[in-house]
């Protein structure tokens, strides 16, 4: 009698997969690897996320620029205070409310196209991982491939992480995948110039 309940026996038998009961057929083959171990491993991965670096130190730098204006604005009316008159000190107060809603959108937009980055950036990379997938399960004879997480348990020779990464980069220049620039606002197309 068979170790395996009934159920059991058809679902594997419908996979292919070969039981005490029946002769060895075709094999499946089944490969596992980390999404998160290629986006950190290939040069794509790397040129991107190179790339999110310098736009957040660039949006970064820009807020604490305007941080810094901000709080210069606010010592200079603590110092200047008592020598000011009503007038003045309003327009000072003015100021600091104008600079500090231009803080505000500019921490708002800069969120905004960092968000819009990394989802064309995640996108373009999801589309390049899923044709070397594709291509490298062809060439190999894989069955199936499976994400790491979509799995409870997988043994170390199912892993095909590193495998996967030599073929993308073999697949995939960096050099000619770049992360996408700032986020254009609807007036910026105005001021481009016409191509030709």
């Amino acid at each position: 009698m068979s170790r395996f309940p009934v159920p059991v026996l058809f679902a594997l038998a419908a996979l292919g997969v070969a039981t005490p009961a029946t002769p060895q057929a075709d094999t499946i083959r089944i490969g596992v690897f980390d999404p998160e171990v290629l986006w950190k491993q290939t040069e794509v991965g790397k040129k991107f996320n190179q790339d999110l670096s310098a736009a957040r130190d660039r949006l970064q730098g820009q807020i604490d620029k305007k941080q810094e204006e901000l709080e210069g604005l606010k010592t200079k009316l603590r110092q200047q205070q008592g020598s000011l008159n009503d007038d003045k000190i309003n327009d000072m107060k003015k100021d600091i409310l104008n600079k500090q809603t231009e803080l505000d959108r500019l921490n708002e937009d800069s969120t905004k196209e960092m968000k819009y980055q990394l989802g064309e950036v995640q996108g373009r990379f999801q589309e390049m991982l899923s044709k070397t997938i594709e291509v490298f399960g062809k060439e190999k004879g894989f069955t199936v491939i499976l994400m790491k997480s979509m799995v409870e348990y997988n043994a170390a020779a199912v892993d095909v992480s590193q495998e996967l990464i030599a073929k993308f980069n073999e697949m995939h220049k960096a050099t000619a995948a770049t992360a996408p620039g700032p986020a254009k606002k609807p007036g910026d197309a105005a001021k481009e110039p016409p191509k030709n």
